[in-house]
């Protein structure tokens, strides 16, 4: 099983037994991650940072939202992922139709961008290698949708190795202009002063 069917798997689970869509990060790591390494056949060592990485794509997708900066997030998705290799003796839990609304992303803006640091972190230096390329990701300083209600330009957006990341959005590194290693589009200084003063508070 992959891990964001993995993932998303565990968050279901998790939102039933709560009673609740709301999850924190801490949960997942005490209720579900051994589930998780178990579904997945994971034999790396660092489980944490995968599914850091997992959460930041589901909510890339759409199907999280970071609700603070603590490891809480607000599910977005409901019902099953279905992934095809789920046990056969699984019961799924009942769906309900729901209307939910996403920020539309500029794709093609965060594409241009990684590709102009030719997806190295600009914090950093560091890319990472796949087999069939790179890979990098993109951080909104002022962060997008409720409660930042960030912009999506270019001018609030930095490229970043996964670690790094991770700390801009749990509020755990604080920037400067002068300390990136990398800087070859506008950042606009009041974004970067919001993330300083108000994301990491």
């Amino acid at each position: 099983m992959t891990w964001k069917n993995a993932v998303l798997l565990a968050l279901t689970r998790l939102a039933e037994r709560h009673s609740s869509r709301i999850v924190t990060r801490q949960k997942i790591l005490e209720e579900e991650l051994d589930q998780i390494i178990s579904d997945t056949q994971t034999d790396g060592r660092t489980p944490e940072q995968t599914l850091n990485r997992t959460l930041q794509d589901l909510r890339d997708e759409g199907m999280l939202s970071f609700l603070d900066n603590k490891g809480t997030y607000g599910l977005l998705f409901l019902g099953n992922p279905d992934p095809v290799d789920i046990a056969s003796d699984y019961d799924p839990p009942p769906r309900a139709t729901a209307t939910v609304h996403r920020i539309r992303r500029d794709t093609r803006t965060v594409a241009r961008l990684k590709q102009q640091y030719e997806y190295r972190c600009q914090i950093c230096g560091h890319r990472v290698e796949l087999k069939d390329g790179y890979y990098c990701e993109a951080h909104h300083l002022r962060p997008l949708g409720q409660p930042h209600n960030g912009p999506d330009v270019p001018e609030n957006i930095i490229i970043v190795c996964p670690n790094h990341h991770v700390q801009l959005d749990y509020g755990a590194l604080k920037l400067n202009l002068n300390e990136l290693l990398h800087l070859e589009h506008a950042l606009d200084q009041s974004f970067i002063d919001y993330h300083n003063n108000e994301v990491c508070s």
